[in-house]
């Protein structure tokens, strides 16, 4: 005897089979609610991509496809079409977060919480990621989506300062006796050194912070990337890639394994480009110093899947 899921996914097929795309949306919409099978989620997404919704057939497509061996080879190839052909109409975002308790949201839609990285499709245009945690400043990154690209996003979360403490009363100063006036200071605000030092080491802080929200994000993607490569050798040893039969999973551990890379390419560039920018803005002591400031203090940082330069001193 069927189950409801079965005879929902028959009617979908009946509905298919006769084109009428509605009918079989619903009925593999029915049928995936009931039983999520990957066959099931890339049916629904196929009749999605039909039915010119392409965001939410990516969506089911690419859900079918994580666990490809469950399904038929047929299934594999017409699901991993209608995937790459969805795909060229949308866009989609790799999502870093420096703190992975953190809530991730895109355009005030929640994404998720607990992870460092999260992958989302995206209509191509204008959007808006944001990192909320208790304690911490949000950051948001506003960026824009084109069509058949990935965007990278970084989000970097900042404890909060403390509340200024509330003074005590304060005992009444005794009367000083008068003294002569201090020449006012000369109009104008602070100097080109000093402009130029806050700016060089405000783009050193926030690219050591994307790089290392890139770092934690190849972390995660390397761990994927190796857990779908060591499902595969269990199966069939160290060569099963070069075996046709495994075209499918291999083709997404090539995926994992090119976007591991990007991720590390995109930590390193920020890295190297945030020591740039520090190290200019040191330079300025030398040809812009300022008498009577302190001199600036490099200290480097070392974490587990990243690092950088703290600057610190008197501007």
């Amino acid at each position: 005897m069927r189950s409801q899921a079965e005879e929902a996914f028959a009617r979908g097929e009946r509905a298919r089979r006769a084109g009428r795309w509605q009918d079989a949306e619903a009925s593999y919409r029915a049928a995936w609610k009931a039983d999520p099978r990957p066959e099931f989620a890339g049916e629904l997404g196929l009749s999605e991509l039909a039915l010119g919704r392409s965001r939410d057939a990516a969506e089911h497509l690419r859900e079918s496809l994580l666990v490809p061996e469950t399904l038929q080879p047929a299934a594999q190839r017409r699901f991993r079409t209608g995937l790459e052909k969805a795909e060229r109409e949308i866009s989609s975002a790799t999502v870093a977060v420096s703190r992975p308790e953190a809530e991730v949201f895109i355009d005030g839609r929640r994404i998720g919480r607990g992870q460092g990285m999260y992958f989302v499709y995206l209509d191509p245009g204008r959007h808006e990621a944001r990192g909320k945690l208790d304690g911490y400043v949000d950051d948001v990154y506003p960026f824009e989506a084109q069509r058949g690209r990935e965007s990278m996003v970084g989000l970097h979360l900042e404890p909060k300062r403390p509340p200024p403490a509330v003074p005590g009363p304060v005992a009444p100063a005794p009367i000083a006796a008068p003294v002569a006036p201090v020449p006012a200071a000369a109009p104008g605000g602070p100097s080109a050194g000093t402009v130029f030092r806050v700016g060089g080491i405000a783009l050193a802080s926030a690219g050591v912070a994307l790089g290392t929200g890139f770092a934690v994000a190849a972390a995660v993607r390397g761990g994927e990337a190796e857990a779908q490569a060591a499902q595969i050798r269990q199966r069939d040893g160290a060569a099963a890639c070069l075996s046709k039969a495994y075209a499918d999973p291999c083709g997404v551990l090539r995926e994992m394994i090119d976007a591991r890379d990007t991720l590390k390419a995109a930590a390193w560039g920020s890295f190297i480009g945030a020591g740039v920018a520090g190290a200019v803005a040191l330079s300025s002591l030398l040809w812009a110093p300022e008498p009577g400031k302190r001199a600036v203090r490099a200290a480097p940082l070392a974490a587990a899947h990243g690092g950088g330069v703290i600057f610190s001193g008197s501007w």
